[in-house]
């Protein structure tokens, strides 16, 4: 897995680093399993070296795409290196060349059946994705600085805005109120047609078949037009000439709409784009809680402005980063023994006790509580 550049807080170098000790997991176990007199396995300098009787079964590249996977890696070896059989324990898809270094192992039949190491790269990241995500929603915010294109707010008829996110770093546009840019239907369906807009895509549905097209930052909206329209029975008539030049990141969101001829659908954007604002800062990232000063009012209205901004850390706070590395140790060490078990002694008679589950430590909802977004 790879590691989600939009929530993760920390990346795997410095989780491992924070170990002390770097952890190592079994991979998968393997034994030589026809007649022999002697056989071992070794991992040296990223290859697999397999040897039975002193002849070379298998002198394996861990960086081969063909088998770079622990999952890969088994199948090759149970599939193509003749006497040899192999099975999984780690996820399937930790890297090959993350397996600990070994000498010569003695892997001669079942009895020796040997398993081998691996640094678990990939369950740390996933660990870091899901520590991080479990963090951004008890925080009620996202940290890592991304872009937030024409973000929805209800109007309230005050000369303020809190965004979502902070902190704020750049306010890209604001705009207010809705304009249709053109209308789109489709004149061949038998029984339905929809459009949808996404953030990421335009998607038509003709009778229940679903066609995505692309959206990207390049793009206008002409090009939109013409790509629906390269589609079978798709028209569009724009609303204004002006509209075609616009980029269609101004493009709103919109769920699926009818639009079977003669019904229509009608794709929107931002009717006025406000010039006349400014943003509160405050002393330092950690001061900017992202307040939208106007100097009218926005509108009352539902869902009638729409802020495209910049918001988050560039270089996440080190004691954020401490306390999703905290969480991923905790989550790690319980995967090596019971959860449950507080304190174990071994005398005359084995006495063991479960622990309570109270959710995150007291110490981390404390911390975590600096960063938290609090709805009233």
């Amino acid at each position: 897995m790879a590691i989600d550049a939009t929530i993760a807080l920390t990346d795997v170098a410095d989780v491992l680093s924070y170990f002390g000790e770097v952890p190592t997991t079994n991979a998968f176990w393997v034994y030589y399993t026809d007649s022999a007199s002697t056989a071992t396995v070794q991992i040296l300098n990223d290859y697999l070296i397999l040897i039975h009787d002193a002849a070379e079964d298998a002198n394996l590249n861990l960086n081969s795409t063909s088998y770079d996977t622990i999952g890969e890696l088994v199948i090759y070896i149970n599939a193509s290196v003749s006497g040899w059989t192999a099975g999984r324990i780690c996820h399937s898809s930790e890297d090959s060349d993350d397996l600990i270094e070994t000498g010569q192992l003695n892997a001669l039949g079942e009895s020796n059946k040997e398993t081998l190491k691996i640094v678990p790269e990939y369950f740390i990241a996933e660990l870091i994705n899901r520590a991080s995500d479990f963090i951004s929603r008890y925080c009620n915010r996202k940290f890592v600085s991304q872009t937030y294109t024409n973000e929805t707010y209800d109007g309230h008829g005050f000369n303020t805005l809190i965004l979502e996110q902070y902190p704020v770093t750049q306010i890209i546009s604001v705009g207010m109120g809705r304009a249709n840019a053109f209308s789109v239907k489709n004149t061949t369906a038998t029984t339905s047609a929809f459009l949808e807009v996404t953030p990421t895509l335009i998607r038509l549905t003709v009778d229940g078949t679903e066609t995505d097209l692309t959206r990207t930052d390049s793009t206008t909206i002409s090009d939109i037009i013409t790509a629906i329209e390269g589609e079978t029975g798709w028209d569009c008539t724009l609303s204004n000439s002006d509209f075609g030049s616009y980029k269609q990141t101004e493009l709103l969101v919109r769920p699926a709409m009818y639009c079977l001829d003669p019904s229509q659908a009608y794709v929107e954007i931002p009717n006025d784009y406000l010039t006349d604002f400014h943003l509160e800062t405050g002393t330092g990232e950690d001061r900017n809680f992202g307040t939208l000063y106007y100097s009218g009012i926005f509108t009352a209205g539902h869902q009638n402005v729409f802020v495209s901004y910049k918001a988050g850390y560039s270089t996440i706070p080190y004691s954020l980063e401490s306390i999703c590395i905290e969480l991923i140790k905790l989550k790690y060490e319980k995967t090596k023994i019971n959860p449950m078990l507080k304190s174990e002694s071994i005398g005359d008679v084995y006495k063991y006790t479960l622990q309570d589950i109270k959710g995150l430590p007291l110490d981390m909802q404390e911390e975590l509580n600096l960063f938290k977004k609090w709805v009233i």
